[in-house]
């Protein structure tokens, strides 16, 4: 029973361990396939993330990528995918909240900004424009009293504040006379004051005295004859000793003539000017100092980044420096330089040799062997000597060379053997030649340095270090050498100066170099460099050829060897008993330049010509005067010369003349036709593509008598139009009449107003004719109208004139 047991319970435990094992590795394989499934997966999710990241739906790019998270979290590239994607969804969020706030949708930038966060958690920008927008809500409830700064943080309003108030800055104030030329007046023995007022009353300009100016007991004569209006106060300020300046369009101000007067009230200037074609700083500089030393303005800075110079002077002194910056800041002269590199190799090589000779070589030379008397081998002597030197022995033979004396009487020819020499011909000849031709171009401003190389640089050493720490090894590790570079080969160096249309000077440096050798210092192996160098300077016109450089090299050797004598048999001894070698090498390099100017400056009939300056201690600038549109009467009549009679104790002015329209033919007024005036538009409709100019034309059919137009309100649809420009047409300067606009464009809500006024005293124009130029960009596409809700037009009795308002379809595709 026991020997049957053992075998059933052997068996059983066999059976026990294979089922334990077949379920270990059901359990195992599970396991796996699982891992599998869930890394299969994963990948799907994996690979469709990014499909949607190049699609640019980070949104759903970002879902993708924590749901491949979600079933591998171990895997790098997962991690990596989805934080780009938390940032860039972030991001895109970010941006369609600014816009939406740019556009007044204050609600739904705040949503925007919101889902940033919950993208992105750690987007400090999304925080940071929430928090603003909440401000925003907070204080306006979403409806600011500006419609015009919808949207804009506290910052953006701030920018916006100061930017209106940097564009209302004005310049000094420019004299608008209503009669710009005085034609007659002559008066005699009158004071400043009475002398000014008169010239004021006549040309529509009031005139203000310094409280502390006393006038000169002496009086002055005046005589003006068709004289502009500035240069008769000049005139009278010349004669008096006064100092007068513009307070406004229609008032100057007068007073004492001193260095103190003009330090208080002279006006002062800044500007800013931006020189744009300097490419130094030294000429930046010398820009600047020819500002101060010439118009003589201390306030004078420099801003290298932007190359601007600002400054600081008095009206005059700021003119005469933007006259010089205006002359000085020009674009330099250009030549470009054609650059010929021709070299010519020529290697000629040639070898005779007729001759007996052994192994080859030129010349005879054969050994003789002696071979001994007593045949083929030797053997070594042996024998006693006593001190008488006698002795005995043997005589070595065969081959050795050597025989006892006694022997020598023996020798025979017999005992001698040589080899017959052999014969040698040899004939070889070699021509080779090269030829290399570079012709590079290069371009050069004037007084510019241009650099030209051609060939290789070449490593030598300049020095070495050591620490002095002594080893075994012939060469320390401990020790470095500093090489450096030599470029070897062609070096070019032009600097041109330019002189005119047609002709330059030419600085050149030309150095051709190569390595002759090599020689070895301190165990390095160091290049012995050969160089040919020229400099000259060299005046050229446009297109001449000019050689630079021509190097010429021959060499030429000749070689004879052979048996002695028989060489020296003229004709035939060289070429039978000996040889001859010849080598001839001929280098040639020729360098040639051909300069083309392409640019010179621009230098106008203003830039050479003078100009007024005023005096050594006054810097006063005179403009020339345009066409007046209105002068004065000519005496006549009805209406005499203000002659005053000397020595009058009361002041009398000149009566204050109204000036007609004299001197400019203006066209007799179109008589209008009946019926009501009628605004429209031309085209009469718009299409365009996106991003294509639009011009448009309002146009007024029937005019009467107009005299202004203010305001014209122009409204357009920004998500179609932008508006570049308004301008005033040609209608109201058709007769010449100076005339004056003020502009205020406003894309942000696409609104733009535009007042336009003629000069005061003009008559009214008629006729049919544009009133308004618009300059529009298409910038998106669509339907919309140009319309104008307000448009205001007067007569010359500022009494309003009825017009048909008007509209302009607009589609953009």
């Amino acid at each position: 029973m026991l020997i049957v047991a053992r075998p059933l319970r052997a068996l059983s435990g066999k059976m026990m361990n294979r089922k334990h094992l077949f379920v270990l590795v059901a359990l195992l394989t599970l396991a796996f396939a699982s891992m599998l499934y869930a890394r299969d997966k994963g990948d799907k999710d994996f690979k469709a993330a990014q499909e949607a990241a190049v699609r640019q739906d980070w949104d759903h790019a970002l879902d993708l990528y924590m749901s491949a998270m979600d079933k591998n979290p171990n895997n790098q590239a997962y991690v990596i995918g989805m934080r780009r994607a938390r940032f860039q969804a972030g991001q895109m969020h970010v941006n369609k909240g600014q816009k939406l706030r740019a556009d007044g949708k204050v609600e739904e930038a705040m949503a925007e900004f919101q889902h940033a966060i919950v993208a992105d958690p750690s987007s400090a920008i999304a925080i940071q424009e929430l928090k603003r927008t909440k401000v925003m809500l907070d204080q306006t409830g979403g409806k600011p009293e500006n419609p015009s700064e919808v949207g804009l943080t506290e910052a953006e309003k701030s920018r916006r504040q100061l930017d209106r108030k940097v564009e209302s800055m004005e310049g000094p104030p420019e004299l608008k006379p209503i009669v710009g030329t005085i034609q007659t007046i002559k008066m005699n023995n009158q004071p400043p004051k009475v002398l000014y007022e008169t010239i004021g009353k006549m040309a529509g300009i009031n005139v203000v005295f310094d409280p502390q100016y006393s006038a000169p007991s002496r009086n002055s004569n005046v005589d003006i004859a068709n004289m502009p209006i500035e240069e008769a106060f000049d005139y009278l300020a010349m004669l008096t000793h006064t100092f007068w300046k513009p307070m406004s369009a229609n008032t100057i101000f007068v007073t004492e003539d001193n260095v103190t007067k003009r330090r208080d009230f002279e006006d002062m200037v800044v500007k800013v000017f931006y020189v744009t074609n300097v490419t130094s700083v030294q000429e930046f500089q010398e820009i600047a100092t020819a500002i101060r030393t010439v118009a003589e303005i201390r306030r004078v800075f420099t801003y290298g980044a932007q190359k601007a110079i600002i400054v600081r002077g008095k009206r005059d002194e700021v003119a005469l420096a933007e006259k010089l910056i205006h002359d000085l800041d020009k674009p330099k002269s250009e030549v470009v330089i054609d650059v010929i590199v021709l070299q010519v190799n020529s290697t000629y090589s040639r070898s005779l040799a007729a001759t007996i000779a052994s192994g080859g070589t030129a010349g005879l030379q054969q050994a003789i062997a002696f071979n001994g008397p007593g045949g083929s081998t030797s053997t070594a002597a042996t024998g006693t000597g006593t001190g008488t030197g006698t002795g005995t022995g043997t005589t070595p033979t065969t081959g050795t060379g050597i025989v006892t004396l006694n022997q020598i009487p023996h020798i025979s020819i017999n005992q001698f053997s040589t080899s017959l020499p052999g014969a040698l011909l040899n004939a070889v000849m070699s021509d080779a030649r090269t030829k290399t031709m570079n012709k590079p171009q290069v371009r050069a401003s004037d007084g510019m340095k241009v650099e030209l190389k051609i060939g290789e640089r070449i490593p030598y050493a300049t020095g070495s270090f050591s620490s002095g720490v002594s080893v075994a090894s012939s060469v320390s590790p401990l020790v470095s050498t500093q090489f450096n570079y030599a470029d070897v080969g062609l070096n070019l160096s032009i600097t041109p100066q330019i002189h005119s249309q047609s002709e330059l000077t030419m600085h050149v440096e030309v150095e051709v170099s190569s390595v002759d050798q090599y020689v070895n210092i301190g165990g390095i192996s160091q290049p012995v460099i050969g160089q040919t160098k020229n400099t000259a300077d060299i005046r050229l016109k446009e297109g001449e050829i000019n050689i630079l450089s021509g190097l010429s090299q021959n060499s030429d050797a000749s070689t004879v060897a052979g048996l002695p004598g028989l060489t020296s048999i003229p004709i035939l001894g060289q070429f039978l008993f000996g040889s001859s070698t010849r080598n001839k090498q001929t280098s040639e390099l020729m360098i040639a330049l051909i300069p083309h100017i392409v640019r010179t400056p621009d230098y106008s009939a203003e830039n050479l010509r003078g100009v007024y300056a005023g005096s050594d201690q006054v810097v006063k600038m005179s403009y020339e005067r345009p066409a007046p549109a209105a002068s004065a009467p000519a005496p006549s009549a009805g209406v005499p010369q203000a002659v005053l009679p000397p020595a009058t104790a009361i002041p009398v002015t000149a009566p204050p003349v109204t000036a007609p329209q004299l001197g400019v033919p203006v066209p007799p007024p179109t008589p209008p036709a009946p019926g009501r005036a009628r605004v429209r538009f031309a085209p009469a409709s718009i299409e365009a593509a996106p991003g294509a100019p639009v011009m448009v034309s309002v146009q007024i059919d029937n005019a009467a008598d107009l005299f202004s137009a203010s305001p014209m309100r122009i409204k357009y649809d920004t998500a179609l139009l932008r508006l570049n420009d308004a301008t005033p047409g040609e209608l109201f300067t058709r007769d010449g009449v100076r005339i004056t606009s003020v502009k205020d464009i406003r894309n942000e809500v696409g609104e733009a107003t535009l007042t336009v006024t003629r000069a005061p005293g003009a008559a009214g124009i008629s006729g049919t004719g544009a009133v308004l130029m618009l300059n529009f960009t298409a910038v998106g596409k669509g339907s919309g109208t140009i319309s104008l809700p307000e448009f205001s037009l007067k007569d010359s009795k500022l009494q309003p004139v009825a017009v048909a308002p008007a509209e302009l379809p607009v589609k953009v595709n």
